[in-house]
């Protein structure tokens, strides 16, 4: 055989290969991306509204963790509720505590079975919040934690929010 001939299918094998291992590797590091949603809000004050903390692309979630902190002299959290995305797994247990001296939200939830995690898009919690004065402010998630089913850490990405009168 022609040593053109076999260096060129050496070659291709080797594009092959790697090619192979990129949609391996890139596949694999797709992260959730735990979000508020909507991304902007604006509202004058005196009025209430609900923002959402969303995740997309998740698979095996079976407990989360987040804090949300806002400018405390212009909103006023008044309620924390769970969302539907992990009761489609079972049973939670869910604990959302609120601080409007400072500004922030705690919410820890988890699955309460021997199951699997949930896979898929959907709502992890909502907020309601009133408006006390005029400003704007950043809705900003941080120290957040997914875990799942054998209470591994799973990798992800948080986008924040923004909130104007």
């Amino acid at each position: 055989m022609d040593k053109r001939i076999v260096i060129g299918i050496a070659l291709i094998v080797v594009v092959v290969i790697a090619l192979a291992f990129a949609y391996i590797f890139f596949a694999r590091s797709a992260s959730s991306v735990v979000y508020v949603d909507p991304k902007t809000i604006q509202r004058t004050v005196g009025q209430d509204f609900a923002l959402n903390i969303s995740i997309s692309n998740v698979a095996d979630l079976y407990g989360w963790e987040l804090k949300l902190s806002w400018n405390s002299t212009i909103l006023e959290a008044v309620s924390v509720t769970e969302g539907p995305f992990l009761k489609n797994g079972g049973d939670t247990f869910f604990s959302p505590r609120i601080n409007n001296t400072v500004g922030y939200i705690m919410v820890d939830c988890t699955l309460l079975e021997d199951v699997s995690g949930v896979n898929g898009n959907g709502v992890l919690a909502t907020i309601q919040f009133h408006v006390k004065e005029s400003g704007s402010c950043l809705f900003d998630l941080y120290d957040t934690l997914l875990l799942n089913s054998a209470v591994q850490e799973l990798k992800h990405t948080v986008n924040d929010g923004q909130f104007s009168t």
